[in-house]
């Protein structure tokens, strides 16, 4: 099977500590959406960062596969893994400033991205990919000079730049207005449109990621209890409680 492939994550904290994962295993086939969902502390971060080798000690993954096509992403070395996240992976993250260089502005930043694609036209692309995340007036703005939405863009900017094969949203709407939400949402879906990768989104957003995804896996207690669509997860017995409880704060 093309695309993402997950058997018996574990991650467990230090060498005695407790487990944190266990045996996580999901598909995500090429070019599909998939929604990880779950309330807070169930494990959905931690997968994120542990498919992208971005665990910090005393975090370590202690067991399972993750396969892109043919790619086992946690048996790569250090530079094979920055090779990957340029065609491989691209994650989003819930505090995208993290990610943007605090002393350059969007323009160079993007440029540089682009650069790990093409040498040559890098800068071209760079500038497209900002309009087309509706930041082009934005390009020489530094990341402090932005929004939390505007940042996000930003990275979806540099993601279409480095045409990746799998991208991981990781909380990209939390904290943000409903106007801000629609824009992050939309420049997500072009991202998706113009790149063909799989999304992995993972939130405790049901509006938001029913927006985006056909089905969903959910997560509890670093475990997957269920997954397949959302009806069936409404109706299952491990995540009904869940759903009940978004469906009541709803507006």
């Amino acid at each position: 099977m093309s695309g993402l492939k997950v058997e018996r994550l574990t991650v467990r904290a230090g060498s005695h500590g407790p487990k944190l994962l266990h045996d996580v295993s999901f598909q995500l086939e090429s070019g599909r959406r998939r929604a990880l969902v779950g309330r807070s502390g169930a494990g959905k971060s931690l997968i994120a960062t542990a498919l992208t080798r971005l665990l910090r000690p005393p975090l370590r993954i202690i067991g399972g596969k993750a396969f892109l096509d043919d790619v086992d992403l946690l048996s790569l070395d250090e530079e094979s893994m920055r090779a990957q996240r340029g065609p491989g992976v691209f994650m989003l993250f819930q505090s995208p400033g993290s990610a943007l260089n605090p002393c350059s502005t969007l323009r160079t930043t993007i440029r540089r991205a682009a650069e790990r694609r093409r040498q040559d036209g890098a800068q071209e692309r760079a500038d497209e990919a900002l309009a087309e995340v509706g930041l082009a007036d934005a390009r020489n703005r530094y990341p402090f000079e932005l929004s939390g939405g505007m940042r996000q863009r930003a990275l979806a900017a540099m993601a279409l730049t480095l045409e990746p094969r799998l991208l991981i949203a990781d909380e990209t709407t939390t904290g943000l207005d409903p106007l801000t939400q629609r824009e992050t949402l939309a420049s997500l879906e072009l991202l998706l449109e113009k790149t063909g990768a799989s999304l992995l989104f993972i939130t405790h957003d049901l509006r938001a990621a029913g927006s985006l995804c056909e089905n969903a896996i959910a997560l509890d207690g670093g475990r997957v209890v269920a997954e397949g669509s959302w009806d069936s997860l409404r109706d299952h017995e491990a995540t009904r409680d869940f759903f009940h409880a978004a469906r009541s704060l709803a507006l």
